[in-house]
């Protein structure tokens, strides 16, 4: 595997601590993005030290656009440094944020992969089925554990991959996330069978509550597990159990998010839950700030379409002809 790739100029603590940030929050972070942090701290560089990190002329000059640039180029520059200027301003460092992009955004004909309970069911099978790792003893049952959660409460990846002993009560079957998207804290309930597993899955992996700083999901390095890598394995349990997108491909993991928001969101209408008062309980379920992130993520479920079409029968009755004409 090669190297990643380090920021080198100025500042490679504050970018070092951004891209793990950025990571945490679920965010891939390829090579391709390491390369543009790099190449703003080594732009920094040549800027007077007894300056805030990032002024304007600083953010504005690596942002502008090159002589024969493709637009893409310098969008990925002004990206990067927007979102390390809001990343310092969040941890109370003066910074200039660059004004978000003119321009409107481009419609993107991307739709998450809405995965069923009946697929979940055997990527948890093939997590439950894979035999032990020469990385090391924990690994099977590490991944076991962190697809049912990810299912089962909708975390993001980071989110997840961040949580501490202390933070997962498993008295009370409650997980707190802290500092997750734009800072916030949020409590996050487990339901019985997910608190049994984590049960069981603590013991057999050695966690103990006189530790609480330790990782619940702990690397064969004793560390934290990094998204990449844990995204990797996902997705080859994915494959293993014939789960792909309509390409061929392993869903993302994020896409387990989706999933959950849609199968929360059904479950709550099949109670009997009005949706208006549904979606605010969903969005500060998943740490959302409004109902319209929230939304972002329900998508229609092809399952649902032949209750749809049963539901509206006596409305559109005689409307459209069953018969050749």
């Amino acid at each position: 595997m090669p190297a990643e790739i380090t920021p080198d100029g100025a500042f490679p603590e504050l970018f070092r601590e951004y891209v793990e940030y950025k990571r945490n929050l679920g965010y891939v972070y390829p090579r391709s993005r390491l390369y543009l942090v790099r190449a703003l701290s080594r732009f920094l560089a040549g800027w007077a030290t007894d300056e805030p990190v990032l002024t304007q002329d600083a953010a504005e000059a690596f942002a502008a656009p090159r002589d024969a640039e493709a637009p893409g180029s310098a969008a990925g520059r002004r990206g990067i440094a927007r979102q390390f200027a809001l990343f310092l301003r969040w941890k109370g460092i003066d910074a200039w944020v660059l004004p978000e992009r003119c321009q409107p955004r481009q419609p993107s004909s991307f739709a998450p992969r809405i995965i069923t309970a009946e697929e979940m069911a055997r990527i948890i099978a093939c997590a439950d089925a894979c035999p032990a790792s020469r990385c090391g003893p924990q690994t099977q049952p590490v991944y076991a554990m962190l697809v049912r959660l990810l299912w089962c409460c909708g975390l993001r990846i980071g989110e997840a991959l961040s949580l501490r002993v202390g933070e997962v009560h498993l008295t009370e079957a409650v997980i707190t996330v802290r500092k997750a998207k734009h800072n916030r804290t949020r409590l996050v309930p487990m339901s019985p069978s997910l608190a049994a597993h984590a049960r069981r899955y603590s013991a057999a992996v050695g966690l103990v509550p006189e530790d609480p700083a330790a990782w619940f999901f702990p690397s064969p390095r004793g560390g934290a597990y990094n998204p990449v890598s844990a995204t990797a394995h996902i997705q080859t349990l994915m494959l293993e159990a014939g789960v792909t997108t309509a390409s061929g491909r392993a869903p993302r993991a994020h896409d387990l998010r989706h999933s959950y928001a849609v199968a929360a969101l059904a479950k709550m209408q099949a109670d009997g839950v009005d949706v208006g008062a549904a979606l605010p309980v969903l969005a500060t379920f998943m740490g959302h700030a409004d109902i319209v992130s929230a939304e972002y993520y329900l998508r229609l479920d092809p399952s649902a379409w032949a209750g749809i079409e049963q539901a509206m029968a006596d409305t559109y009755a005689g409307l459209f002809p069953h018969e050749a004409v």
